[in-house]
């Protein structure tokens, strides 16, 4: 047991062994009760870098499933929420430690400054025990194992659309590109029939208005800008992805505890 000091008093802190999936349960009492899961899961910012943890309310998986223990009351009110600590940064660094979503009571109310605050010291707090296990590596391995599977499939869908996505804008940049040539030819052709014979309706095919060659000619070039900079922008997400992917490429074998023979996963 540990004790952990927060705004609204000393808040004492009891890890169970890690379960099947990895996660330790932390039994808050003190200033408040209930509930911390932590688990090693991957970074949100790189899929196949597993040095991150999740900390749940009440919760193991608090960002798929409703709490399932008792969750961490203050002064009668009862919170969930889910906190994502990165451990390649220092936790007081923009990212490294931050809640998904928001800290809210049961009410759906969000949590006021000091329970906030003393929720924040909290998990960070169980999220540092945590990362001080001298099993981490083994945890990770695990996270690694478990959710592998599932982030792949999500990879592939998103590999997948953006590869639609890159062909598309490329093909309308390439479009715009060719009738942007096709209304300046038409510009100079009219422009060539005015000088021979000028008329009314050709000076109004020469105009820049809104109806115009002329004004087609000038913004299909900048639409064409507009898909061609999409589909770079896409592209380089694609090639985050598939980093992502070839990192994922090798789940490996369910590791076993280190500290008995007990297998993690069946």
């Amino acid at each position: 047991m540990f004790s952990i000091d927060t705004a609204s008093g000393t808040v004492p802190a009891a890890p169970s062994e890690p379960d099947p999936s990895g996660a330790v349960r932390y039994a808050l009492t003190g200033a408040v009760t209930g509930t911390v899961h932590v688990v090693a899961s991957h970074d949100p910012r790189q899929w196949d870098d597993f040095r991150a943890l999740r900390i749940s309310l009440g919760s193991e998986n608090g960002i798929h499933a409703l709490p399932t223990e008792p969750l961490p009351r203050i002064r009668g009110r009862s919170y969930t929420g889910v906190m994502t600590r990165r451990l390649t940064v220092p936790a007081d660094a923009g990212d490294g430690c931050f809640i998904n979503g928001r800290l809210a009571d049961s009410a759906d109310r969000d949590a006021p400054p000091q329970a906030s605050t003393t929720l924040h010291t909290v998990m960070h707090g169980c999220g540092e025990h945590y990362a001080a296990r001298p099993d981490l590596p083994e945890l990770q391995r695990l996270a690694r194992w478990r959710e592998t599977p599932k982030l792949r499939a999500w990879l592939e869908s998103m590999i997948t659309t953006d590869q639609a996505h890159i062909s598309r804008d490329e093909r309308e940049a390439q479009q715009h590109h060719r009738s942007a040539r096709m209304c300046i030819q038409a510009w100079w052709f009219l422009a060539r029939l005015f000088t021979e014979q000028p008329s009314p309706l050709l000076a109004y095919l020469l105009g820049n208005h809104p109806d115009s060659v002329a004004h087609r000619a000038s913004y299909l070039p900048l639409w064409a800008d507009i898909s061609a900079r999409n589909a770079a922008d896409t592209r380089r997400r694609l090639d985050h992805l598939l980093t992502e992917r070839e990192g994922l490429r090798h789940r490996g074998h369910p590791p076993l505890r280190t500290a008995s023979s007990a297998r993690y996963v069946s």
